[in-house]
C-alpha cells in the first residue's frame, strides 16, 4: 500500500508530495477530505490536522492549544528544537497550504516552494543555536561601576 501511495500521490499533488513526502501528503489529503478541501483550508487548520482531540480539549479549556498535528512527522518539524517546533510547524503548514492550492488550481510544479521552506526552516533552527550561544557566553553584570 505504501508503494502505491508513493507512486500515485506525486501524480495527484506534485508540489504537496515534494514538500511533505508522498505518504504525509496522502494523509493530509485524506484527513482534509480531498485535495480540493485541503486547498480551501487555511494554514492554521492544516497545521493541526490530525490533532482534533487535542484541539477540542483546548477549546473546552482542558488543555493547551496544539502546535501541530500529523505534520509533526515532517522532518523539518521533528528535526527542530522543541522550543521552536511551533514556529517550524507554522512554516511547514503555510507552505503545504500553498502547495495544495497550486496543485488543485493549476497543477503546475513550483520547485521554489521547497527552497523557500528550506530557507525558513534553516532560519528557525538557527534561532536555537544563537540562543544557546547567547546563554553560554554572555557577560556578567557586576552590578557596580566600572573597575578602576
Amino acid at each position: 500500500l505504501r508503494e502505491f501511495v508513493q507512486r500515485q500521490t506525486p501524480a495527484v499533488a506534485p508540489n504537496l508530495s515534494a514538500l511533505a513526502e508522498p505518504v504525509l501528503a496522502a494523509r493530509l489529503i485524506s484527513l482534509a477530505g480531498g485535495l480540493e478541501a485541503l486547498a480551501k483550508k487555511p494554514s492554521g487548520t492544516v497545521q493541526v490536522l490530525g490533532a482534533e482531540d487535542a484541539l477540542f480539549a483546548h477549546l473546552r479549556g482542558h488543555a493547551p492549544s496544539p502546535k501541530h498535528g500529523i505534520i509533526y512527522t515532517h522532518d523539518a518539524v521533528r528535526g527542530t528544537h522543541p522550543e521552536n517546533r511551533g514556529s517550524a510547524a507554522r512554516a511547514v503548514a503555510g507552505k503545504l497550504a500553498i502547495a495544495a492550492r497550486v496543485d488543485h488550481y493549476s497543477g503546475e510544479s513550483k520547485p521554489e516552494l521547497e527552497a523557500e521552506l528550506a530557507e525558513r526552516i534553516e532560519t528557525i533552527q538557527a534561532r536555537t543555536v544563537d540562543d544557546d550561544a547567547d546563554s553560554d557566553g554572555g557577560s556578567a553584570d557586576t552590578g557596580g561601576a566600572d573597575d578602576e
